[in-house]
């Protein structure tokens, strides 16, 4: 049952749960808390995937927000003046438009005389700008700073938001919800600014570049196109489950080690990810990674 006058971060964070929302502690200064000395370590914990399935407390900033409240109560005891805050995007169904003021608020006001803005959910900031709750439509929403407008920031996949009754750590105010507490969005954004932030997919590539033609093996040649296909913001992730898909040939003798590695080097070099990101052997990088993870499979 839903706190009645919710004042305590338990009680917000009780009434966000049930909201749907996934929740986390950040630090007092409003920056994510500071990972464990072994999620700290360079190429530890490096893709989405492996940030999501860390059971560390709070480590990995929004990867850690969880709705187990039991998980919440540890994080507010271990970090007592710590920030209550919301995880965006899909894991929600949340896409939050942030008004930044003092020009977010001119920008706010030209949307809703464009008849873009549908009353919903609201909080207002602690340095008086606004956050506007809407269900996520689906698909991929990626946040993106200005992306709505001039000082009106987009905060969905891969974003979060600091919420009441955290204080902002510069002015000293309270984040306060337009209504006593928060109710879960019920309306979705506007179609005319849900297309301005999400365009559409670009269509997906359906040949691989003859450059691979030596990839022989069906279903290697079939990991290569995926990784291959992939969108920004996701080719890592991409390239990773690859890696771990091959890895699980590798471990039932279908491929050699190094003829995986080699496939998908050439293709995550192809669309434009670093050797010091996919690997330069098989046993380093997203690649080496998703490799032994399969292999454990």
């Amino acid at each position: 049952m839903s706190v009645a006058d919710p004042v305590t971060r338990r009680e917000f964070a009780e009434i966000y749960v049930e909201n749907g929302w996934k929740v986390f502690v950040l630090s007092p200064s409003k920056v994510p808390v500071a990972n464990c000395e072994e999620c700290a370590q360079p190429g530890y914990h490096d893709t989405v995937e492996e940030k999501e399935a860390c059971t560390c407390l709070t480590c990995h900033a929004l990867y850690a927000a969880t709705d187990d409240l039991d998980s919440i109560d540890a994080m507010l005891e271990r970090h007592p003046e710590g920030l209550l805050a919301i995880r965006t995007g899909a894991v929600s169904n949340l896409v939050v438009i942030d008004v930044d003021p003092p020009e977010g608020l001119d920008t706010l006001q030209r949307m809703k005389a464009h008849g873009v803005i549908r009353e919903t959910a609201a909080q207002r900031t602690g340095s008086g700008g606004w956050h506007l709750f809407y269900q996520h439509p689906g698909g991929k929403v990626l946040s993106g700073a200005g992306k709505a407008g001039p000082k009106v920031d987009v905060k969905s996949d891969g974003g979060y938001v600091v919420a009441a009754p955290s204080t902002h750590p510069r002015t000293g105010q309270p984040y306060r919800w337009l209504w006593d507490f928060p109710t879960a969005p019920r309306d979705h954004l506007h179609p005319r600014l849900r297309a301005h932030i999400q365009p559409p997919e670009r269509p997906r590539q359906t040949i691989v570049p003859r450059a691979f033609d030596h990839v022989s093996h069906t279903r290697l040649r079939g990991l290569v196109e995926t990784v291959l296909n992939s969108q920004q913001g996701g080719r890592n992730d991409a390239l990773h489950w690859a890696a771990c898909k091959a890895g699980e040939m590798v471990a039932a003798g279908e491929i050699p080690e190094a003829l995986a590695y080699d496939a998908l080097a050439a293709a995550a070099e192809h669309i434009g990810l670093r050797a010091s990101e996919y690997g330069t052997s098989p046993h380093h990088g997203t690649i080496g990674s998703g490799l032994r993870k399969g292999a454990r499979a």
